[in-house]
């Protein structure tokens, strides 16, 4: 799973827009259900999970075959960029990390 913010510029409500966007004009997009919050492209089997934290969106990309996390990953940010260009700020994609494991001590004898 990898995810992704998208931060809109200043008085820009990134999420709104895209529920907008999707809902009445995009082709190759849809909403898998009825909140809204689960985004599918037509070729692909996984989703995305589309969340609103303040204008910001955060999107989980849950690919159904790991061949798809990079497919799905790129067409949704390759849309963002094709439609929201100058209301974007940045795109960020933090790569989950493995949590360390706890050594354990040696008892003393």
């Amino acid at each position: 799973m990898i995810q992704i913010q998208v931060v809109p510029r200043h008085g820009v409500d990134a999420y709104a827009l895209l529920r907008s966007k999707v809902l009445h004009e995009a082709t190759t997009w849809y909403w898998g259900n009825k909140a809204k919050t689960r985004l599918r492209h037509i070729q692909s089997d996984g989703y995305i999970d589309v969340a609103n934290a303040g204008g910001v969106i955060v999107a989980r990309v849950f690919p159904k075959a790991n061949r798809d996390l990079f497919y799905l990953a790129e067409k949704f940010m390759g849309r963002l960029v094709a439609w929201f260009e100058e209301a974007l700020a940045a795109m960020n994609v933090p790569f989950p990390t493995a949590p360390v494991a706890k050594r354990r001590r040696a008892r003393k004898r």
